[in-house]
């Protein structure tokens, strides 16, 4: 359900602190878990996929995609009704009313265009046509066998459900839904973005998920930092001591944006830095005012059947097919 736009509804509501840091602090438990668990079911499924296609003549590939799948989705799952159970969190499978729908439409666009950038590479360095194109899309039904369906599947359902059923409700949970899009999207895509390369495609095992060691400290550095801020606002009048206390806020703040740009080199590593960003923001923006996390997962698939087109595009471009 659409939420309402009365001046009453869009009023700012005050901010606790103590709030913003408790909940920071848990979505951070919530990425590191997540990231370890599916790392986790990466290292058990590995073997038995080997052990399974030799003694079953079942693809391997096959194998292994659906059952790491299946228990990412599970964990996911898991970590939903907790969080509904000991949170209050809902996570809405409504229909988009219609008065969604012309948001809902500009949105899917704006992931297609931005899972159409990809292409640019492709496009400057192996002379991309619109027949390239026009055979990709043609072969998309194709595409949608086996475990690329699987893996579509557990990327759009994991996004939706991580990003925005679980993340952005604990935001709007913290700073309230006025705020709570591009809390969402700054912090999401900070997790959501490659350290390094152009990434062409979805992950295949999961949500975008990368929680390396830089950026966890950094992490870890700035809710420390802010909850000591907190603190020290919270016990002193002295306008000076305050200042200095937000000082080390601000620093973790630059120090994570030159975490976040750290290794790209080339103007398509940006660009998917970049594109990344966008894709969770529209999808923040498209969930916070439909009220369903159908909505953001329209906007990763759409994201993700471009995607595989314009994969396809780029390799026949490349191999000269």
């Amino acid at each position: 359900m659409s939420r309402s736009r009365t001046p009453s509804a869009r009023a700012p509501r005050t901010v606790d602190p103590r709030s913003v840091v408790v909940e920071l602090a848990v979505v951070v438990a919530l990425l590191v878990t997540i990231e370890a668990y599916v790392n986790l079911t990466d290292a058990v499924v590995r073997p038995v996929r080997d052990v399974v296609g030799a003694s079953t003549g079942i693809d391997p590939h096959l194998v292994r995609t659906a059952v790491q799948g299946l228990l990412v989705l599970g964990g996911l799952g898991v970590l939903a009704a907790v969080a509904a159970s000991e949170w209050d969190l809902s996570f809405p499978l409504s229909v988009p009313e219609r008065d969604n729908v012309g948001l809902l439409g500009l949105a899917t666009l704006g992931a297609a265009v931005l899972a159409g950038l990809q292409i640019l590479p492709a496009v400057v360095g192996s002379g991309i046509t619109t027949g390239d194109v026009a055979a990709a899309v043609a072969g998309l039904p194709g595409q949608l066998a086996g475990r690329t369906l699987i893996g579509l599947t557990v990327f759009v359902a994991g996004m939706a459900l991580l990003y925005h059923g679980l993340v952005q409700g604990l935001v709007r949970r913290a700073i309230g839904r006025e705020r709570e899009t591009a809390a969402t999207t700054l912090l999401s895509a900070y997790f959501a973005t490659p350290r390094f390369g152009p990434s062409l495609g979805v992950a295949q095992s999961g949500p975008w998920l990368d929680v390396s060691g830089a950026r966890l400290a950094v992490t870890v550095l700035a809710v420390a930092a802010l909850a000591v801020a907190v603190y020290v606002a919270e016990r002193v009048d002295d306008r000076r001591v305050r200042a200095a206390a937000a000082a080390p806020v601000v620093a973790a703040v630059a120090l994570a944006t030159v975490s976040f740009w750290q290794g790209v080199e080339l103007p398509w590593e940006a660009l998917t830095a970049t594109t990344r960003v966008a894709l969770v923001g529209v999808a923040a923006y498209v969930y916070a005012d439909t009220e369903s996390l159908l909505a953001p997962a329209a906007v990763y698939g759409v994201y993700a059947l471009v995607s595989l087109v314009v994969q396809s595009a780029a390799l026949r471009a490349a191999l000269g097919v």
